[in-house]
């Protein structure tokens, strides 16, 4: 393993905004696999191989940045400013920790019902998953007519 490069705190900011627009990435990643849920098939056994992979490297980059923010909280003549980016610092990285952990929990679960897993299930498989469902006993009629007046 590489040795350890530790930042000087004038990268503070190049780590806040950093950490800002990777938080983005994540949230809009997040919320694209809770939209997967419904529908886990749309995805390839490739595909969530690869989601586990990158977030799970993801969760070892943030563990760098929170032990460089915590080297940093340690400085004796930190000012109020410095101070203040560093808490916003650490309450991104926390946010970015549980959304990294909730993808991972996310790709376990699509991992399940992939179109590869699809794919290899018998016919009887299938029925028996499609009756399990909480929706399948409920059956819809036609949609309700407008009365005529």
């Amino acid at each position: 393993m590489p040795e350890r490069i530790w930042h000087p705190i004038s990268k503070m900011e190049f780590f806040v905004e950093h950490t800002r627009r990777w938080l983005v990435d994540v949230r809009e990643n997040a919320e694209a696999l809770e939209e997967a849920r419904t529908k886990p098939h749309v995805l390839a056994d490739t595909d969530v191989a690869r989601i586990k992979r990158v977030y799970t490297e993801q969760a070892g980059d943030l563990t760098l940045f929170e032990e460089q923010a915590e080297a940093w909280g340690q400085l004796p003549d930190l000012s109020p400013s410095r101070r203040q980016k560093l808490t916003a610092l650490n309450e991104q990285m926390a946010e970015l920790r549980e959304l990294n952990k909730k993808v991972l929990e996310l790709a376990d679960e699509l991992a399940k019902g992939t179109i590869d897993t699809v794919m290899a299930a018998s016919d009887e498989e299938l029925g028996l998953a499609a009756l399990a469902r909480p929706e399948a006993g409920r059956v819809e009629g036609p949609a309700p007519r407008a009365p005529y007046h």
